[in-house]
């Protein structure tokens, strides 16, 4: 690999090829934008080269990346609400770059690292530390972080998204439960290695369209008891952290597996991490089935599925994501389309939302925002899929 001097970074550099801090740590994944925070990272550990075998990226920018931006509309609307609700948009628009860095770093971390375990190899858990400390400062900045994850297309390599997305989920969660930031970065560790169990799971049972059969079942329960294993005896993962992976499939209500525990027999992390998990599942597209949208994931959860979980988790739950989750799209009722940009906490089913589209189907022509909360002449009248509203 060539060296790069880390004096020649700058914010928004990309590469067509991972950048590596030493032959075996990667430091940004290909194709995903250095932050702010990398640099200072580099800088506060005093490194002066990094490694890659790519090269720069030049064609990009910032606004071709970010699915949400539209700088060019107009804004004309000066209310109070809507100066507050431009601020929180372009919050949003700004910190989607970082976002997209982060996460691309922690899914090669991810990838990288389960598949040195599923070939029966160990791995230094400094990697998933440093990647959990870099998600829980990011999450704690940007409390509109759910407005990324709702939204985020996930093409392929299903069981990496899912550990990623249900790591960032928790650690909102756990901010949300005033963690402390060691204990955070605690839980989002756990929570990145939760589901190594799974790469033991031959992929026609893990990838099955249909029905599981009785051994195939059997098969997909061990995945919890197996991933304990290798992560407290060849990982040599303290017990509290790996605890999850072992756990995270046992319900509230006793009914989960391996061990059929119940309520608070079951670690707190571990019911975090049920929380994020089985909701990051649910709005994503499985071989068997099609993915929920997330009003539909979230009205499952507190409905069919409730005795799973922890009443009290899913009730915060319910308070950060609201019934239209952030980043999800919605017909309004004068017919009008709009994306879920801000959560109205004592009025979970009136949001603050970002006009998309007019009643007519064509693009606004100025950026428009309505909380609607406040705007009681106008409400949701359904929840869409993403690729009807933009």
């Amino acid at each position: 690999m060539k060296k790069i001097d880390v004096s020649s970074l700058k914010k928004g550099d990309k590469y067509t090829k991972p950048v590596y801090l030493d032959p075996d740590t990667v430091f940004i994944s290909s194709n995903s934008p250095i932050s702010e925070a990398d640099l200072d990272r580099l800088t506060k550990f005093g490194i002066k080269e990094v490694f890659s075998d790519g090269t720069k990226i030049i064609e990009e920018t910032e606004e071709k990346v970010n699915k949400f931006s539209d700088d060019k509309l107009p804004f004309l609307d000066q209310t109070e609400d809507a100066l507050r609700l431009k601020v929180i948009y372009d919050k949003i628009i700004h910190n989607r770059f970082e976002f997209d860095s982060i996460y691309g770093h922690a899914l090669d971390i991810v990838q990288k690292s389960y598949k040195i375990i599923a070939d029966g190899k160990s791995i230094e858990i400094r990697e998933f530390r440093d990647v959990a400390e870099k998600i829980c400062d990011y999450v704690k900045g940007n409390s509109q972080i759910s407005v990324y994850l709702n939204s985020y297309n996930q093409n392929n390599n299903y069981l990496y998204h899912q550990v990623v997305n249900s790591t960032f989920f928790a650690v909102v969660i756990g901010m949300n439960m005033d963690y402390s930031r060691p204990k955070l970065i605690d839980l989002a560790l756990a929570s990145l290695v939760a589901d190594v169990g799974m790469l033991l799971v031959p992929n026609n049972i893990s990838e099955k369209t249909g029905i599981l059969d009785d051994n195939e079942k059997k098969i997909i329960f061990k995945h919890t008891l197996v991933g304990y294993q290798v992560l407290t005896q060849r990982i040599k993962l303290k017990n509290s952290l790996a605890v999850v992976s072992l756990q995270h499939h046992e319900n509230f209500d006793g009914t989960g597996y391996p061990q059929k525990i119940s309520g608070n027999s079951i670690e707190e992390f571990a019911r975090i991490y049920a929380i994020a998990d089985n909701y990051s599942s649910l709005i994503s597209k499985r071989p068997q089935r099609p993915a929920f949208l997330p009003h539909e994931a979230i009205k499952k959860m507190i409905g069919e599925l409730v005795t799973k979980f922890d009443l009290k988790m899913v009730r915060l739950f319910l308070n950060i994501q609201s019934m239209y989750p952030l980043g999800s799209y919605v017909e309004l009722s004068d017919g009008r389309t709009a994306m879920v940009l801000d959560v109205n906490k004592d009025k979970p089913i009136r949001p603050s939302v970002r006009i998309i589209k007019e009643s007519n189907g064509q693009k606004v022509k100025t950026l428009q925002f309505s909380n609607l909360g406040t705007d009681l002449q106008l409400y949701i009248t359904k929840p869409i899929e993403a690729k009807l509203a933009i």
